[in-house]
């Protein structure tokens, strides 16, 4: 495993919500966002990209709004449960 994953891994760790699931509050859930932004660094540095392109690249899918967004999808529930 290389050392960026390695520390997105160790993020993903650290950012874990205390419900154990789901982040019930502002930090928890900025916590999480930023290890989701750091293990797509890892992603595309992985996949050859320089690390000026790799962090722009996951900040413009999993920061700011579109990254919230994509983890509130994550975390909905089923409507095909319902």
């Amino acid at each position: 495993m290389n050392k960026h994953f390695q520390k997105a891994f160790d993020a993903m760790a650290a950012a874990k919500p205390a419900s154990g699931f789901r982040p019930e509050s502002e930090a928890e859930w900025i916590a999480l966002q930023k290890a989701q932004e750091e293990m797509g660094y890892a992603m595309f540095r992985s996949s050859g990209k320089s690390d000026v392109e790799a962090r722009a690249l996951a900040h413009a899918l999993f920061g700011g709004n579109a990254g919230l967004m994509l983890l509130d999808i994550a975390f909905s529930e089923d409507p095909s449960r319902s």
